[in-house]
C-alpha cells in the first residue's frame, strides 16, 4: 500500500457519459422478481426488462419492442417468453422474435440485444459490455448477507445527480457532523482526515476512532454508554460499482473468554441510469444484536441518513446542471477529499481501458 498525493483530478463533464460498460453493475434485487413481474430499469443509458424465468434464474434484456417501441414490461409472461401489449409479438428469453400473431414466419432480424445477468442474491449485477468479455468470476458476492449470524437491511434510492458524486461522498466521512449529525456521527472526531491508500486498483480510506465511545448506530443492542473503546473503519472504492465500508469494534477491556470484536458493514452500489442521475442500492449489517426487531431498526436509521445524502447530492447536481460552463465552476480541494479524487482516477482507468 502507498499513499498518493492529492493533486488535481478533472470533475466530471455533464455533458458526457463517465461510466464504463466493461463492468458487472447491480441491476436489482433478487426479491424484485417474483411471481413472474416484469420489471424495467434504465441502466447506463438503456432500458433493461428483467424478470425470472421459469428454471429460477434471471433474463435481461432490451425493453423495448421491434415493431413499435412499447415497452416490453408493459406486457406478459407466457411461460418464459415475452408477449408484447400492442400487437402480441413474443420474444424468447434469448432475444429473438419467435411469433408475430398475424403471420406465419418471423423476420430473420427480429432480435432484441440480451444481457448478462447473475444472480448473487440478494443482488443482480448484469454486464452491459460486450458479452464475449464478461466474467463471472469477477462477479461480487456478499455471503454474510446470507448468514444467520448477521442481521441486516437494505434498500434503493433514485437519485438526481451523477453517480460519482456519490462514489466521492462515501470516500469523505468528513461531512458526518455536519449533513448526519443526529444519526452516523454524532459522537465521532472528524477533525483530523483519513489515510487513504491505493490497493492495487482499489482506493481505500483507514480511520481509527481509539477509546472513544460509539456513535448511536453501532452502540444499538451493545449498549455500552459511555464506554471507550476502538475502532477502525475501512472504505473501499473496489471499483465504479462498488463501495464496501466496515467498521472493526474492539472492546479492549474484554475479559478472559469474552467476545471483543464486533463488525458493522455497509455496501455502497451504485449503477447510472444517466450522466446525471443513478440508482443506489445498498445494504447495511453487522454481526451482534441479532435479534427480530433489527432489521427494521437498521433500515430506519439508515434510510434516513441517506436520504440526507440525496438531498445534498441533487442539489449540488442542479447546481451543475444549470451552469452555463460547468466545468469552470471554481473547485478547491481539501486534504480530506484525496479519497474523491483517486476515485476519481481509477474511474479514468477504467475509462481509458475499455477505449482501448
Amino acid at each position: 500500500m502507498s499513499s498518493t498525493p492529492i493533486g488535481q483530478c478533472q470533475p466530471y463533464d455533464p455533458r458526457n457519459a463517465n461510466y464504463p460498460l466493461n463492468l458487472w453493475w447491480v441491476a436489482g434485487r433478487s426479491d424484485e422478481l417474483e411471481d413472474g413481474k416484469l420489471v424495467s430499469r434504465k441502466l447506463l443509458g438503456t432500458d433493461v426488462l428483467l424478470y425470472r424465468k421459469s428454471d429460477g434464474s434471471v433474463a435481461a434484456m432490451e425493453d423495448r419492442c421491434i415493431h413499435r417501441g412499447l415497452p416490453l414490461s408493459m406486457g406478459w409472461l407466457d411461460g418464459d417468453k415475452i408477449v408484447c401489449r400492442y400487437h402480441g409479438f413474443k420474444y424468447s428469453h434469448e432475444g429473438k422474435l419467435v411469433e408475430i400473431p398475424t403471420q406465419e414466419r418471423c423476420p430473420k432480424r427480429g432480435a432484441l440485444r440480451t444481457f448478462p445477468i447473475v444472480e448473487r442474491a440478494p443482488f443482480l449485477w448484469i454486464w452491459m459490455g460486450p458479452e464475449g468479455e464478461a466474467d463471472i468470476e469477477e462477479v461480487s458476492d456478499f455471503p454474510w448477507l446470507r448468514d444467520p449470524n448477521w442481521v441486516w437491511a437494505g434498500g434503493h434510492l433514485n437519485i438526481m445527480a451523477n453517480y460519482m458524486l456519490l462514489k466521492e461522498n462515501v470516500l469523505d466521512l468528513t461531512h458526518f457532523p455536519f449533513v448526519h449529525q443526529t444519526t452516523f456521527g454524532a459522537l465521532d472526531d472528524y477533525e483530523a482526515a483519513a489515510t487513504f491508500v491505493q490497493e492495487g486498483s482499489r482506493v481505500a480510506f483507514i480511520k481509527e476512532f481509539n477509546n472513544q465511545p460509539l456513535s448511536p448506530i453501532y452502540n444499538k443492542d451493545l449498549e455500552w454508554g459511555d464506554r471507550l473503546v476502538n475502532r477502525t473503519d475501512k472504505g473501499m472504492s473496489v471499483s465504479p460499482a462498488e463501495h464496501l465500508f466496515t467498521a472493526t469494534i474492539v472492546d479492549p477491556n474484554a475479559g478472559p473468554g469474552e467476545r471483543s470484536e464486533y463488525l458493522f458493514r455497509f455496501q455502497h452500489l451504485t449503477t447510472p441510469e444517466t450522466n446525471t442521475t443513478h440508482h443506489y442500492w445498498w445494504a447495511a449489517s453487522r454481526n451482534y444484536g441479532v435479534h427480530d426487531d433489527a432489521s427494521a431498526w437498521i433500515a430506519s436509521i439508515a434510510q434516513t441518513a441517506f436520504a440526507e445524502d440525496k438531498e445534498v447530492l441533487e442539489a449540488i447536481q442542479r447546481r451543475i446542471n444549470e451552469s452555463p460552463a460547468p466545468l469552470e465552476l471554481p473547485e478547491v480541494s481539501a486534504i480530506a477529499d484525496q479519497g474523491g479524487l483517486m476515485a476519481r482516477r481509477q474511474l479514468q482507468a477504467y475509462m481509458e481501458r475499455e477505449s482501448r
